[in-house]
């Protein structure tokens, strides 16, 4: 796909979701590209706010920003795997995750944030897709964004570059999607906004 979104249209248009509040769907082929679109799109200001929801937390050091660690009061982690422990059954599941994302959400809220000053990163919605059902991850993804957007807020959803189905369920409900692509040890991204076009690719 040629790159048909002019630079300055495209920084206007992240400036309009960072204000506005947003969903973003994150596509990578490996975890070097994701490690790295975390760590850019959960903000280089140590002061913000930040829900990261796994199911690894071991692995949530290469994914955070310089100076900031899951020891931080700016910082809620949500092991989705701890979720889903709690019940047998999809939907018990699934509604455990979006209220407890949700609820640390307003947690911050209470705390004062300004727009884009809210992180969310869910990592992965492939791995959530797979332990409770697409639908039902979908509706848990919507009902966060809804959350996130209500504060004007960033919202992340990771997935598997590999994974069309759910790639393509939840490209339709974000407000863009970035691909996230390793070749030869370089990281580059491309994003597709819709009814804007997409720009071309550019290292991350």
């Amino acid at each position: 796909m040629a790159a048909d979104l002019a630079p300055e249209e495209f920084r206007r248009a992240l400036l309009r979701l960072k204000r506005e509040g947003c969903s973003i769907l994150v596509s990578s082929d490996d975890d070097v590209g994701t490690d790295r679109a975390s760590r850019r799109t959960l903000g280089a200001v140590p002061s913000y706010s930040r829900v990261l929801v796994t199911g690894d937390e071991d692995g949530l050091g290469d994914r955070l920003p310089r100076g900031v660690t899951t020891d931080s009061d700016s910082v809620s982690v949500v092991n989705f795997r701890d979720v889903f422990a709690e019940s047998s059954d999809p939907q018990t599941r699934a509604d455990g995750l979006r209220d407890t994302v949700c609820d640390a959400v307003e947690t911050f809220d209470k705390g004062g944030i300004g727009p884009g000053e809210l992180r969310v990163s869910v990592d992965s919605v492939t791995e959530v897709a797979g332990e409770v059902g697409g639908d039902r991850t979908l509706d848990v993804t919507d009902a966060i964004t809804d959350s996130v957007s209500g504060v004007c807020g960033m919202a992340y959803y990771h997935v598997d570059a590999d994974d069309e189905e759910t790639r393509a369920s939840h490209a339709s409900s974000c407000d863009a999607e970035v691909e996230v692509r390793t070749d030869g040890g370089t990281v580059y991204q491309r994003w597709h906004l819709p009814e804007r076009g997409s720009t071309g690719w550019v290292h991350l």
